[in-house]
């Protein structure tokens, strides 16, 4: 993949710009990786779509080789970063893959700008009833420490900010208001979400499918890579003639 120059980006947007991959030519295809990642996550999945598209892998502020800039306290804003890349690489409509905590930002990316979101794809997307997204908060609390790889306060600071930004991500309005076709994928042995979640959560689109992967589990983006690519290549192909 090939990174975006900061000195391609006009100096009084640089300070604030995310860093991001690119990648192929096409249709372009935006990926959203969770909380304690980086868009590395996804190597598996854009490496073979950016055959036949042009990938956009951002890291989120805070997050790997975006750690320069301070953690956001929202999702909106969160949102807000990645809309505002779009508009420096002059990118209209996109084809939007969200993660884990990625998907309740895509969430909100495609209900604030429909016009520009023509296509969502979740996959493993938090729980969408508090109950459930405190419990997934409190179950990741130790894994986002380790995600970001400090033993120290920063560190320890950063996996609480995110751990409370994955349980107040209420995000059931922001799916209501989506207009784009959706596909919401998880592993039939993912926790979280689990099948029940990822059909209510595709039933409050308008347009959402639900997608079970066998044998998926939380791990399902890094372990089963094919799976996924053999449900999403199609969507996007079948996708791409309507947008």
């Amino acid at each position: 993949m090939t990174a975006l120059s900061l000195r391609a980006i006009p100096a009084t947007r640089r300070a604030s710009a995310l860093y991001c991959a690119t990648s192929g030519s096409g249709f372009p295809l935006l990926f959203i990786h969770g909380f304690g990642a980086s868009g590395d996550e996804f190597q598996p999945l854009a490496s073979q779509l950016a055959k036949r598209y042009q990938t956009i892998v951002p890291d989120l502020r805070g997050h790997g080789r975006s750690r320069r800039l301070p953690l956001a306290d929202s999702i909106e804003r969160m949102a807000t970063d990645v809309g505002d890349l779009l508009d420096l690489l002059g990118i209209g409509r996109t084809f939007v893959v969200g993660h884990a905590g990625g998907s309740a930002i895509a969430a909100h990316l495609a209900a604030d700008q429909p016009a520009r979101v023509c296509g969502l794809v979740l996959i493993s997307p938090p729980a969408i009833t508090p109950p459930e997204r405190r419990s997934f908060g409190a179950r990741l609390r130790d894994g986002l420490s380790a995600a970001f790889n400090r033993n120290d306060n920063a560190g320890d600071h950063d996996a609480q900010a995110c751990q409370r930004l994955l349980q107040k991500a209420d995000y059931r309005a922001q799916l209501r208001s989506i207009t784009a076709p959706t596909l919401v994928i998880a592993g039939d042995h993912d926790p979280n979400p689990t099948a029940r979640q990822v059909r209510e959560i595709a039933h409050m689109v308008g347009n959402g499918t639900s997608v079970i992967v066998r044998g998926g589990s939380a791990s399902l983006l890094p372990k089963h890579a094919d799976a996924l690519i053999d449900v999403l290549a199609p969507w996007f192909e079948q996708q791409e003639r309507t947008a």
